[in-house]
């Protein structure tokens, strides 16, 4: 099959005008009309990226981090996205990347997470569009729990839900039950997680004065880590493509947490 009917099913899977108008999404390097050997799907196109794809045999990247994400005025082997977008365009390899539109998509980051959770999703963190049952569509999610969480409760759960190697938790205190999820980094939804009177917020990328502002505020967060939560989408994805093309194999690439704590 050529690499077009992937496209397709992948731009209708998660429509371009959901993603944020920022964000740099869809088919971003090859040739359409190629065809399609193997899909590599992983979370961002970086060096082990690139050479367990070539190694594979594959010929397009699914991705969720935009590979090509602010503008370039040039593509030389001086730098290490040059020599990357060199190395890909040599094998011929395609490059496709679902980023904020993932997130926003029935059926993408946000329910994802919530189903590895064991949580039912009540509304969205950023609204982009209403679903035709009703439940808006957008960035992250705040659900209720039945019975309330202490936050060093709600952080084993999540970490063990989750399979996390760690989990950093900021405890406000006050005993937790509406809760905002916004996988990957949500710093930027913050004022609006504290004016929604949740009791916790699950996130990424949290510092030391996210932490205090919101513990002044009476939430508590958890920093599950930007890798964290967002890698479910290699696995879904894979899922996804292999039931709807079963002749396309796909290669996962495997889990691998940059940081590690001592």
């Amino acid at each position: 099959m050529k690499k077009q009917e992937l496209i397709s099913f992948l731009e209708g899977f998660a429509p371009k005008q959901y993603a944020e108008h920022w964000d740099n999404v869809g088919f971003l390097l090859g040739k359409k009309e190629e065809e399609l050997s193997k899909v590599y799907i992983c979370l961002d196109v970086q060096r082990r990226s690139v050479e367990e794809a070539i190694a594979h045999s594959c010929n397009f990247i699914l991705s969720h981090h935009p590979f090509i994400f602010q503008g370039m005025k040039s593509v030389t082997g001086d730098n290490e996205q040059g020599r990357l977008l060199l190395s890909l365009a040599e094998h011929k390899i395609s490059v496709f990347s679902m980023h904020t539109n993932f997130d926003s998509v029935k059926e993408g980051m946000g329910d994802l997470i919530c189903s590895k959770l064991s949580w039912k999703k009540e509304g969205v963190l950023q609204e982009v569009a209403p679903s035709s049952e009703g439940m808006s569509q957008g960035i992250g999610f705040y659900t209720r729990v039945d019975k309330a969480f202490s936050c060093e409760e709600l952080a084993a759960y999540v970490k063990e839900k989750a399979a996390l190697p760690y989990i950093e938790y900021f405890d406000s205190g006050r005993p937790i039950q509406k809760i905002a999820v916004c996988p990957g980094s949500g710093k930027s939804f913050m004022k609006d997680v504290i004016a929604s009177g949740a009791d916790a917020y699950i996130t990424g990328d949290l510092g030391h004065h996210d932490a205090v502002d919101a513990l002044g505020e009476g939430l508590s967060l958890l920093n599950a880590g930007h890798y964290g939560l967002e890698r479910f989408f290699v696995p879904y994805m894979s899922e996804q493509i292999r039931r709807h093309f079963p002749k396309i194999d796909c290669v996962e690439e495997e889990e691998f947490f940059v940081g590690k704590i001592l």
